[in-house]
C-alpha cells in the first residue's frame, strides 16, 4: 500500500462536533474511549466522515497511512509530493514509524494503527511532529490514539496569519484511561505552510500517542492572469490578423 492514495468522497454524512475554533475555521472532533484496535469507534469516525466530506466540498484531499514508510526512527521523512515529515520525542530523539504498539500490555494507552488492513503508525514518545508542506494546505486532520488528560492537553497548532490551537478531546481520560480521537479543521482560502501536533514533555508530563490515517488538502495552484501589457499586444495582434484576412479577401475578389 503507497503512503499516499486519494481520499474518496463519503455517500453520506454523519453529523459531528463542528465548532468555529476562530473566523474561517471549522473543526472535526470526535472520540472513543477505551478503544483499542479492534474495538469499534463510531464517534471519531463519524468526525472523520464528516471531515472527509467538508474536505470533498473544497477540493481532492489526500490521505497518508505510512504503509509505505520505512520502520524505525526518521529526522526528515518525505511523506507525499511536497509533504515532509519531522519531530522529537521527550527525550530530543527522533520519533518512530512502528508498526507494533511501544506498549502492547496496555492497549489503550499507547499508539497503533487505524488503517483497516494496515499496521503502520507514527509513534510519537511526546514531544512534537511537525508536517511541512511546500504548496500550502487549507484542511488538515488525523487520528490520534493513546491519548490521556493525565497529562498536558495534546493539540494541533498551526498559523494561518494567527498563531491558532486546536485541542483534542480528552474527557472521561485518565492517566489508566486512554481514547481514540479524530480531530481535524478546514480553514478555506488560507494557505498553511506547517503544522505541528504536541503531545508534552518531560519537565510537565509527557504522553505517548499514535499518529495514523493522516489527511490534507493542498490549497489549488492559480493560474496567473495576464498582465495589462501582455493582453494588449494580444488584442493588437488579433486586430492585425483580421486586417490581413479581410485584405486577402479583397484581392481574391478583385
Amino acid at each position: 500500500m503507497s503512503i499516499q492514495s486519494k481520499i474518496a468522497a463519503p455517500v453520506f454524512i454523519i453529523a459531528a462536533s463542528l465548532v468555529p475554533a476562530s473566523a474561517g475555521i471549522v473543526t472535526f472532533s470526535g472520540e472513543d474511549i477505551l478503544a483499542t484496535t479492534t474495538s469499534a469507534h463510531p464517534n471519531s469516525a463519524a468526525a472523520a466522515a464528516s471531515f472527509d466530506a467538508a474536505v470533498a466540498g473544497l477540493g481532492t484531499g489526500s490521505l497518508v497511512t505510512f504503509e509505505g514508510a520505512p520502520l524505525g526512527s526518521f529526522s526528515n521523512l518525505t511523506i507525499a509530493p511536497g509533504v515532509t515529515l519531522n519531530g522529537t520525542d521527550f527525550n530530543g530523539n527522533n520519533q518512530t514509524i512502528r508498526d507494533t504498539s511501544n506498549s502492547p500490555s496496555f492497549p489503550t494507552l499507547d499508539g497503533y494503527n487505524t488503517t483497516a488492513g494496515g499496521s503502520n503508525f507514527v509513534e510519537m514518545q511526546a514531544g512534537t511532529l511537525t508536517f511541512t508542506f511546500s504548496s500550502g494546505v487549507e484542511a488538515f486532520g488525523a487520528y490520534f490514539s493513546g491519548v490521556q488528560d493525565f497529562y498536558p492537553n495534546e493539540a494541533i497548532t498551526f498559523s494561518d496569519g494567527a498563531s491558532q490551537l486546536i485541542s483534542m478531546p480528552e474527557a472521561g481520560t485518565s492517566g489508566s484511561v486512554g481514547a481514540l480521537d479524530f480531530v481535524g479543521f478546514t480553514d478555506a482560502g488560507e494557505s498553511i505552510s506547517s503544522i505541528t501536533i504536541n503531545a508534552g514533555n518531560a519537565s510537565v508530563g509527557a504522553d505517548f500517542i499514535g499518529v495514523d490515517d493522516v489527511r490534507f488538502l493542498t490549497v489549488p495552484t492559480v493560474t496567473g492572469t495576464p498582465e495589462p501589457g501582455a493582453l494588449g499586444l494580444a488584442v493588437s495582434g488579433l486586430v492585425a490578423l483580421g486586417f490581413v484576412v479581410l485584405r486577402r479577401r479583397r484581392t481574391a475578389q478583385a
